[in-house]
């Protein structure tokens, strides 16, 4: 029974798989390629051939060899959802596409719509390491997907032709594209020219990089020119002066007229807001013809000296220099006195600048300055000083640090000079008429004046200059001064510093002492006075650095140096000093600072501009074929003004 039992279901068995291998369909024989270790699955091998019949030939059909070899199962895969575009762009992208297919789908078919030519496949190519380095950063990385898939094809053509201007052109599509369009046929010009734009920060948005296409849109060639001569400034100038530039035209050389605007610009402003373009040009004109450029370009307000008083105050700037204009307007505040200084200065020069500068807190010289006007200062500059222990001191090779500072007091004090004011007061001019002798020896010691000059400036605890554009002014030909090693002080002006370092007060009483004049003990409280107002170091800085200037020839030779200094300043230190007044014109400048990034292996890279470099490592990036690390800040800055408030 149990025999019989087995058998049937056997039998059953072996029915049940006859039928079921009879309803099978046949199946070939599978080829099975092996190349090494590795071996091509059957579906892989079905999936490539079907890639490779639907592009037989020509450049489609050698990228998908190309991204097949490489990738292979990846290369399929993407070519099965997103074509050929993909294949394209896996190519340029590498392993960031292949990241961005799988955890940012959608920012992979915003790049893969983008690729409609080779010159979009290119512009990839170069960002591709960028891309990489903004793995960690979803927002930054899909802000910049969306705009450079909204590009057109021209805008990116000029991308994939100079890769470095994207962050540029990104910010400003339009207008960069516009500019690089029409200066392409001359390359150094769009070198300079993206050079200026890169100067400019990306940071706050594109106002400030408007402000500059706008500029050069309007004095393009001019704007160029004025950069070249006097950095991110000259360019600047053209922004705020362009029209004055344009009607001045060739009656006076650009160097000249640039540094007459910078040095003035505080100035010059007042005139435009009373006067067309036209009439400041005429005055800059007039200068240039009467020989005063030099000293117009000497202080902030040397063109205003002019313009106010014309003649005399021509006059007054040619006998006593730029220093006229400081004395006039910084320390004549009422108008008849100040009549009566240019007065002065136009007829007796240098020897009114010392005295008028010296005894302008004096309520006694005011009075007889106002009576009896220029013809008080002979007698009292006959008076003032002693030559003989001047000309010693001078003639000293090495002089200690009392000996120097008591030269300067002697400057300062006006013991003699005071008594001759008081006589002058008392009894007419009349009665000290016999000291108008022509022979003034103390003013044969020059630039005694100079330490006379300090010495108020350290007393008021401030630059003869004034306003923020003077005082960045004053900065800048620091800068100039230094980079080109022109700041060794004189004596006197160490002498004069060093005293403003320690504690002034003390020092000058000890010097005053030596020299046996009490009279300057005022001079040293009000110094004193003034350095525990605004700070010692503030007060020294200043004075440093306006005896520096002085010492290597003043501001308009300073300025006419820049760009020899240029040449040889790092990018950091062109930018601060520019900083503030291209502000004025509204031009923020980038900082460049060092910038971190977070890499796919979870390390940090310090990315930063080598900080020796200058002017023509900014030229060099802009036109080479790869992206350069200025590119890269750029890129930073630009997705920083698109990055959300709350972040």
């Amino acid at each position: 029974m149990k025999q019989t039992f087995a058998a049937v279901i056997l039998l059953a068995a072996l029915g049940v798989f006859c039928k079921l291998a009879w309803k099978a369909p046949s199946r070939p024989p599978v080829a099975v390629e092996t190349s090494g270790d590795a071996i091509t699955r059957p579906t892989e091998v079905d999936a490539s051939a079907s890639i490779r019949a639907r592009y037989p030939v020509g450049k489609d059909r050698d990228l998908v060899e190309k991204t097949l070899k490489k990738y292979a199962q990846t290369a399929i895969a993407i070519e099965k959802t997103d074509g050929l575009r993909g294949l394209a762009l896996l190519d340029r992208l590498d392993l960031e596409a292949i990241y961005l297919y799988e955890k940012h789908p959608k920012d992979f078919r915003r790049l893969r719509d983008s690729l409609t030519d080779a010159a979009a496949a290119d512009l990839l190519l170069h960002w591709g390491q960028y891309f990489g380095m903004k793995r960690a950063d979803d927002t930054d990385r899909a802000v910049l997907v969306e705009e450079i898939a909204r590009l057109t094809s021209s805008q990116k053509k000029w991308a994939s032709k100079y890769p470095n201007a994207l962050p540029l052109i990104l910010a400003d599509p339009v207008g960069v594209t516009a500019l690089i369009e029409r200066l392409a046929e001359d390359p150094g010009e769009l070198a300079d020219a993206l050079v200026v734009l890169d100067l400019v920060s990306l940071e706050h948005g594109t106002a400030d990089l408007r402000t500059a296409l706008r500029t050069l849109d309007a004095h393009g060639p001019l704007a160029l020119d004025a950069f070249r001569r006097l950095g991110a400034e000259g360019f600047a100038l053209v922004t705020l002066y362009g029209a004055v530039l344009d009607a001045l035209g060739n009656d006076m050389p650009l160097d000249q007229a640039l540094i007459a605007l910078r040095v003035n610009t505080d100035y010059v402003d007042d005139l435009l807001a009373t006067s067309p373009p036209e009439a400041v040009a005429r005055h800059l004109a007039h200068v240039s013809a009467v020989g005063l450029a030099e000293a117009v370009g000497g202080h902030p307000q040397a063109l205003r000296l002019v313009v106010e008083f014309g003649d005399v105050g021509e006059r007054a700037l040619k006998a006593a220099g730029p220093d006229a204009a400081d004395v006039v307007f910084h320390s004549y505040a009422d108008s008849a006195l100040r009549n009566q200084a240019v007065a002065a200065l136009a007829e007796h020069g240098t020897m009114a600048l010392a005295m008028l500068d010296k005894y302008a807190p004096d309520p006694d010289f005011r009075e007889i300055l106002r009576h009896y006007g220029p013809a008080v200062i002979p007698p009292v500059a006959r008076s003032d000083a002693s030559p003989e222990m001047l000309a010693m001191l001078r003639a000293k090779a090495k002089k200690s640090f009392k000996e120097s500072l008591a030269q300067g007091v002697y400057a300062l004090s006006g013991e003699n000079g005071q008594a001759t004011i008081r006589q002058i007061k008392a009894d007419g001019l009349d009665r000290v008429a016999d000291l108008n002798s022509t022979e003034i020896k103390f003013y044969q010691f020059l630039p005694l004046y100079d330490l006379l000059h300090l010495g108020s400036v350290v007393g008021r605890g401030q630059s003869p200059t004034s306003g923020e554009m003077a005082w960045a002014l004053l900065d800048g030909c620091f800068v100039i001064a230094d980079v080109l090693s022109l700041t060794a002080l004189q004596p006197e002006g160490a002498a004069a510093v060093e005293a403003a370092r320690s504690e002034l007060k003390a020092v000058a009483r000890e010097g005053v002492k030596t020299a046996g004049r009490d009279a300057a003990e005022d001079a040293a409280l009000a110094a004193s006075r003034s350095l525990a107002r605004d700070g010692v170091a503030t007060a020294t800085a200043r004075a440093s650095r306006w005896w520096a200037v002085r010492s290597a020839g003043g501001a308009y030779a300073l300025l006419r140096r820049t760009p020899e200094a240029l040449s040889q300043m790092p990018l950091p230190q062109i930018t601060l000093m520019a900083r503030a007044f291209c502000s004025k014109a509204g031009l923020r400048l980038s900082e460049f600072a060092p910038r971190r990034f977070l890499l796919r292996s979870g390390a940090e890279r310090l990315l930063s501009i080598p900080p020796e470099k200058g002017l023509k490592y900014l030229s060099a990036q802009m036109v080479q074929a790869g992206v350069g690390v200025v590119a890269i800040h750029k890129m930073e800055e630009h997705l920083a003004s698109r990055r959300p408030q709350s972040q």
